[in-house]
This record gives structure tokens, sequence and C-alpha cells, in this order.
């Protein structure tokens, strides 16, 4: 046990296997359909989000037959609990129709984006009711992620490109934590902006509030209540101490529905949240002292690094908490690479 997080399988843990009847090509189809539909869910999650706040999923919860199938079977539960989880693909585009003005920037243009689907849908089909399909069907699905790889992969980065308000008076959330951030940046020159000077360290845990926009959105002021602004708060222990995770999580749970993503780092000392700016201040102000309020008092005496621990921590919370492998946790814009390993 350390700092809360058992370093353990996750539970029925298997490992892949070479059953001869079964063709390649098809399981190689499907794990790809699977990588891609895997991926969407998440892209439409956080842009319906930052957009929509706690209505994200409104007309999807219109439909909960198969998340209430689910949860019957409680000899068998997971941690599964977003509604995205639960719908059907043609649920999913119907999203993206509905809110179009959020995936543009990522698709190609429409006509084009719903004969790609044609394809891939009839390829899923075929997959789902095992039929053998075409031989060059995984070489379609493959190209189509070549496709869609640099969208995906803005994406992802876009969420790691967190700007500090400059200066911190312009956000009335960031003016109310400056106090908490223990080497907040300061004005040298007119217009230019650096930390300078020597980290608070009377601080036990360290806040940093920035903030994100999202690549459809036309932001045209910095304070709250703007769709398709995200605020990105990191929660640091400092002085060498770590954070018991699993107690922050606990004390957090009722604020999770208002949070997009709860993400843990490998190290066990920070905490990043991210929120959604439609909120309006004085819910996110709620928000960030209760998140505050819970890292100091989930701190331990010394931070420890396992990786692997967290992973499984986080694999046991539903999908919003984000483990230290997950691209969006870590992947930024000066990390050029395909998304999709194609």
């Amino acid at each position: 046990m350390t700092n809360g997080v058992q370093a353990t399988e996750p539970a029925g843990e298997v490992r892949p296997e070479s059953i001869g009847d079964v063709p390649v090509r098809v399981v190689n189809t499907y794990s790809r359909l699977w990588q891609f539909e895997t991926w969407l869910r998440a892209m439409v999650y956080v842009e319906l989000r930052a957009k929509l706040g706690d209505s994200w999923a409104d007309d999807l919860k219109k439909k909960p037959g198969h998340q209430q199938a689910d949860a019957s079977l409680t000899h068998m539960p997971t941690a599964e609990s977003s509604a995205l989880s639960y719908s059907q693909l043609p649920a999913l585009l119907e999203l993206i129709e509905t809110h179009w003005d959020c995936f543009e920037t990522y698709f190609p243009p429409r006509d084009l984006w719903h004969a790609k689907l044609r394809e891939v849908k009839q390829i899923r089909n075929r997959v789902a009711h095992f039929r053998a399909g075409h031989a060059d069907d995984y070489a379609r699905i493959l190209q189509f992620l070549r496709d869609l790889d640099k969208s995906f992969w803005r994406y992802c980065t876009s969420y790691n490109n967190g700007q500090p308000f400059l200066p911190q008076r312009i956000n009335p959330v960031a003016k109310r934590f400056l106090p908490l951030d223990p080497l907040p940046f300061v004005e040298f020159e007119k217009k230019r902006w650096a930390q300078i000077g020597t980290r608070n360290k009377e601080l036990p845990v360290g806040m940093t509030v920035h903030y994100q926009q999202r690549p459809w959105a036309n932001v045209t002021t910095l304070k709250a209540g703007q769709p398709g602004l995200l605020y990105d708060i990191r929660l640091f222990a400092q002085d060498g101490r770590g954070l018991d995770y699993r107690r922050f999580l606990d004390r957090t749970r009722a604020l999770h529905p208002h949070l997009v993503h709860v993400l843990l780092d490998s190290f066990s000392s920070e905490v990043r949240v991210t929120i959604p700016s439609v909120l309006g201040t004085k819910a996110i102000v709620a928000l960030i002292e209760k998140c505050h309020e819970a890292a100091v008092n989930s701190i331990v005496r010394a931070a420890f690094s396992d990786k692997e621990a967290v992973i499984a921590l986080a694999s046991q919370w539903p999908e919003y908490v984000l483990g230290p492998e997950n691209p969006l946790a870590f992947l930024s814009p000066d990390m050029p690479c395909s998304f999709f390993g194609v």
C-alpha cells in the first residue's frame, strides 16, 4: 500500500489468445474500430462538457436502457458510468451532427465525413455479425484512422495546453486563488510575464489556475461563463510530500459530476482537475475550494512514485478519472507523433 494506492492488476486480467478459427484480420479490424470509437466518445465528452457543462448528456439520458440493464447485473459490475459508454454509435454520431460547430474543426467537410462513415459503419456491421468481410476492410479502417490522426492528436494536445490568466485580475477565479500559487507569474516588463522569486513553501498544497480554450471556441473574454473554455486546475503537495489519491477521490466524490476530468500523476504528488467555464464563477470557486480542502486533507508525508499502482487505482473509477498513461494526461503540442500509431 502506497499513498492509498494498491499495486495490483485489475481483477480478471487476461492475456491475448491465439485462436485458430478466428481470422486475425477480423480481430485486428475490431481492435481498430474499438480504438476509434473509444477516442471518438472521449472527444465528444470533452467538447460537449466544454460547451454545455452539466447539461452535456441530457439528450443521452433520455435513452438509458443499456446502462440500466448493465447496472442490474450486480454480480459483475464495471466502473463505467458515462452515458456515452452505453450509447450506440448512431446516438454518438447524432450528437456530433447536432453540435457540428464543436467538431467541424476536427473532421473533413460534412459530405466527405458522411461518406467515410458509411464505409466504417458497413465494416463495423460485418465484424459485429461475425462475417469475414472484404479482404480490404482492415486496410480501409487503417486509412480512415490515418485521415483522422492529426485531428485526434490536435484534440488531445489542446487538452494539455493550459495558459495562465495574465494579468490574474482579468479573471475573478484566478484572482481569488492567487494567494495559493507558491510561485505566481509577475510582470517584469510591460506585457512580459515570468515566474520570478522564491517559492512559498509554507503552503502545504500549492495551486495554479490556468485555462484552456477548445479549438472550436470563439472566446471573446476570459471570464467564467464562456462556452469552449475550461478551467485547468493543478493541486500539488509541496516540500517532498505526496497526496493520498484514494482519499482525495473519496472526499471529492460528490463534486465529480461537475468536473470534466480528475487526472492523477505517476508521482502521487499532484492532482489536476478540469472544470467547464459555463458553470459560472460562483460554482467554479466553490468546486475549487472543495478540491483544495480535499487535497490538504489528503497529504501524506512523502511522495511515492508507482505509476502502475496509480493506473490501477484510476481504472477502478469511472471514465472521468485518468491515470498518467492516458494521452489526455500528458500529450502536449510539443510532442509530435502518430496518435493512432498508423
